[in-house]
């Protein structure tokens, strides 16, 4: 049932209850037989209007998603063309209207206008924050917890080959909040609550982006995203739960948890399709921000306030030919100009390149990262290559993996806070013992420039 207007309802049950059994039909003769017709049809108007009211309230309740009860009524029961009334129902109206014939004063019994507006504390939304017809929020749950022993077990904190007990460990609890706002824009966020060293908890937000997306050329996002540098961090976010291996490779580690790279950015992220590209499938994304801190020390990421003037960019191209299904192969180059204290500025650099293949049975992945540091006025640059190539292939709820990483950062790196050689295999298998939940093992070997280590994790991944 939707709405048509009350005026127009009212009139419409007076036409009708003139015709229903038991009401005279014919013109009323005397004051008291018309005073009696008019009080029953007045009756019956009360019970369909409070009748309206409850289910009024019923439907804005019920789902903000549905239309209204007035909105239903007017798909159901259209009102006549420019709003006319039966000619009957407009005559009985105008005669309950007019004064009697004895020339009293006119009749109160005429008809009934709207109710007056409900009153505040009647109304189902009010101070409820609710909004009828909004956007609904959507929630999605990630969490992992491992088991560690030795020092290159540790699936999240760099560097590796740390000194470290055989522990139990809380990963990381990752709410993922998404909602569609309209047709063309929405929202998502990732709110993760995590252990660190210190066994103390901390909540962070990791991702928070309004999107406007008009086509299949060009969306743009603001706030704090992923930075698009390489196939990796822009693939797999926080639940572990996606990613075949126990923790992500040394190159994309968080800043937080001493990773190398700007893999956070607070800024404007753009992408889309470039025209004309046909089945290679090429893609474009621009992005403006913040940029690293530049103190090694704090908070890594510029979430409110910059160090700096000067901002961040970052340019990327990638292909996914419709020919080759699977395939994606990329590269990316991001600037940044720091200003660390006590010290001249530093430029840098982040140049990538890599070449993946997904299928559901076989993932192939290859990535390269050359990160440049470079003080103003020293001719000497500081690079840090990095790379990891990584196979798998499932055999039904079982895909074991092989990854093979390489990092090296140069003694004397002016904004690297670690500055050694971090090479080795990792070996292990995913096992899926339903949809939404993964059981990892994992061997890692570290090799460094003057010491080696081995370690062994567990994760349980699970989604919900």
């Amino acid at each position: 049932m939707t709405s048509i207007s009350k005026t127009t309802l009212r009139v419409c049950l007076l036409a009708a209850a003139l015709a229903a059994p038991g009401l005279p039909q014919r013109t009323v003769s005397s004051q008291t037989e018309q005073q009696t017709t008019i009080q029953a049809l007045l009756e019956r108007l009360t019970a369909a209007e409070a009748r309206i009211k409850e289910l009024e309230l019923r439907q804005s309740s019920a789902s903000s998603q549905q239309p209204g009860i007035q909105q239903t009524m007017q798909q159901s029961m259209p009102m006549p063309q420019n709003g006319a009334v039966p000619s009957a129902t407009m005559a009985l109206v105008a005669h309950n209207s007019q004064p009697s014939a004895a020339g009293s004063e006119p009749s109160t019994a005429g008809p009934v206008t709207s109710s007056a507006p409900a009153a505040e504390d009647d109304d189902p939304h009010a101070h409820m924050m609710e909004i009828p017809g909004g956007p609904v929020l959507k929630i999605r749950g990630f969490f992992d917890f491992n088991y560690g022993a030795g020092p290159t077990a540790n699936p999240l904190i760099f560097p590796l080959g740390t000194t470290a007990h055989n522990s139990f460990q809380s990963g990381e609890f990752d709410l993922f909040i998404s909602s569609k706002l309209s047709e063309h824009i929405d929202f998502v966020s990732e709110l993760v609550v995590g252990s660190d060293p210190t066994n103390s908890w901390g909540l962070d937000i990791e991702r928070l982006q309004l999107t406007y997306r008009p086509s299949e050329y060009f969306q743009i996002s603001a706030g704090r995203y992923h930075t698009a540098i390489g196939y990796y961090n822009t693939a797999y976010h926080h639940g572990m739960w996606f990613q075949t291996a126990a923790g992500r490779p040394f190159m994309y580690y968080f800043e937080d948890s001493g990773g190398l790279l700007p893999v956070h950015s607070v800024g404007v992220t753009a992408t889309g399709r470039v025209p004309g590209t046909g089945n290679l499938g090429m893609h474009w994304v621009a992005e403006i921000g913040n940029g690293r801190s530049s103190s090694t020390v704090g908070q890594p990421v510029q979430n409110f306030l910059s160090d700096k003037n000067h901002k961040s960019f970052n340019l990327a191209l990638y292909v996914k030919p419709e020919w080759a299904r699977g395939i994606q192969a990329g590269g990316s180059f991001y600037r940044d100009r720091l200003v660390p204290t006590g010290i001249p500025h530093v430029n840098q650099d982040v140049t990538s390149a890599y070449i993946v293949y997904i299928n559901p049975k076989i993932e192939f992945l290859n990535e390269a990262v050359l990160l440049t540091n470079k003080l103003d006025g020293d001719a000497r640059a500081f690079h840090t290559p990095m790379m990891y190539t990584q196979i798998s292939q499932k055999f039904g709820r079982y895909r074991p993996f092989f990854r093979y990483q390489y990092l090296n950062s140069p003694a004397g790196d002016p904004v690297n806070p670690y500055t050694d050689r971090y090479q080795g295999p990792s070996v292990g298998v995913r096992m899926d013992f339903s949809e939404f939940v993964a059981f990892k093992v994992q061997y890692n070997r570290l090799e460094q420039r003057v010491t080696s280590s081995n370690g062994f994790n567990s994760q349980v991944a699970f989604t919900f």
